[in-house]
């Protein structure tokens, strides 16, 4: 319902019909640095593990690549680094480690720490677990700083993958990475068929697409198995207060902090209300052949009020989008991948700043991006592989093509030991 006011209302309906969200898949072979993995040693002992991705990327144009942001589909309102010329995109060291005071049952502890580009240094994991047989199941209990459970599939998309950069839903919906403190129960099952496990976590997501005054967050994420397919669902809901983004117009770098709008609200847009998130991912692996395919997507659903310094209304929005992914292992080094992506948003404000509003919010004009590339990459070694990708996307802005090349890096146990 619109908010009251003595003003005529005003309704505005910034849509773009289209295509429903292309559903896409994640390359699922050897990755650089696999976040399916338990970083916890089985058994008593520690740890060290790094990883990093070098680029040289050009594009055919003389803005700054990424795209800094896409008109519709805003997300946190952060830009990302310009990586055209050479470059550090990624780089993290982890430390892990894990004592068993009896059989079946295992302590561990997680820290990791991870760099974009020149940004400031972060921390993307420091928790502590227990964990404990349960016959053929575990069940562990897991407090501290993680990324939240969505899937394989959803989780290590633009994570040291194949690809230069992340998946535009992951980037809209999700600032790249979701990252938040918290706690999370799992449930994991000790048969290869059927349901695989179950994540049940409450988590403080002071970041996008939370905010400082957030609150607890649910959410569940449910993993299958079936032969050669494999499965993942995952829901969370949010109930942000004051959480900002910069206005449209204003000039912004990439962090990892959301805008507090209740420590101020200049040249912000500010959002009080509820948030929505549903991702899914499903993965076809005929194991005879040297193919895998994996279909993934994200939606996004804010209700709620948004405010910026010359207006006021309420929003009901529905952004959606996902990616097609094709991974062809061409000879056991080498492997060509291709992924298909495409995120589009609807958005209805109503009240009497509602045009000043979407227009400060980057709402309007509203067009879907598009965006393909295409990947070759060799790993001579174990903790090496060199690519090179080309791609195009379009949106909103100009057009954008770009060709360069990757080499990643990764060591799980860099240096480790037992006691």
């Amino acid at each position: 319902m619109p908010i009251p006011s003595t003003a005529p209302h005003r309704r505005l309906d910034v849509r773009r019909p289209g295509l429903a969200c292309a559903l896409g898949l994640l390359l699922s072979g050897a990755q650089a640095h696999d976040l399916s993995q338990d970083p916890v040693p089985a058994a008593a002992g520690w740890r060290l593990g790094a990883a990093a991705a070098v680029t040289a990327l050009e594009t055919d144009g003389d803005t700054a690549w990424p795209t800094s942001r896409w008109s519709g589909l805003p997300g946190s309102g952060s830009s990302p680094d310009d990586r055209r010329g050479l470059g550090l995109e990624h780089a993290t060291i982890d430390l892990a480690a894990a004592v068993m005071p009896q059989a079946g049952t295992r302590l561990g502890l997680v820290l990791a720490a991870g760099q974009h580009g020149t940004g400031q240094v972060h921390t993307e994991a420091a928790r502590i677990e227990a964990r404990t047989d349960l016959g053929l199941d575990r069940l562990s209990l897991q407090f501290g700083r993680d990324r939240v459970p969505l899937g394989a599939a959803l989780t290590s998309a633009g994570h040291f993958d194949r690809h230069a950069q992340p998946p535009v839903i992951k980037r809209v919906a999700l600032d790249g990475d979701w990252f938040a403190d918290g706690l999370n129960l799992r449930w994991q099952r000790g048969v290869s068929e059927g349901l695989q496990s179950v994540d049940l976590g409450l988590w403080r997501s002071r970041s996008w697409p939370g905010a400082a005054s957030a609150g607890w967050t649910p959410a569940l994420h449910l993993e299958g198995n079936w032969d050669t397919w494999r499965a993942d669902l995952a829901v969370a809901r949010l109930k942000p207060r004051g959480r900002g983004i910069p206005l449209a117009s204003a000039s912004t770098v990439h962090n990892h902090d959301t805008p507090d709008c209740r420590l101020s609200t200049v040249n912000l847009v500010c959002f009080d209300g509820r948030t929505d998130l549903l991702g899914a991912s499903l993965m076809w692996d005929p194991h005879e052949e040297p193919w895998t395919v994996t279909l993934a997507g994200l939606i996004q659903r804010d209700r709620g009020q948004l405010t910026s310094s010359l207006g006021q209304a309420e929003v009901r929005s529905l952004t959606r989008g996902g990616w097609i992914d094709l991974q062809w292992q061409i000879d056991e080094p080498w492997l060509a991948g291709l992924r298909l992506e495409q995120a589009q948003a609807r958005h209805e404000l109503s009240g009497p700043g509602a045009s000043r509003v979407a227009v400060d919010a980057g709402l309007t004009p509203n067009t879907p991006v598009r965006r393909a590339a295409a990947s070759l990459s060799w790993s001579p070694t174990r903790d090496w592989t060199l690519g090179a990708e080309a791609g195009t996307e379009s949106s909103s802005r100009p057009d954008v093509r770009w060709v360069g090349l990757r080499a990643m890096w990764a060591s799980r146990d860099l240096v480790g030991g037992g006691w």
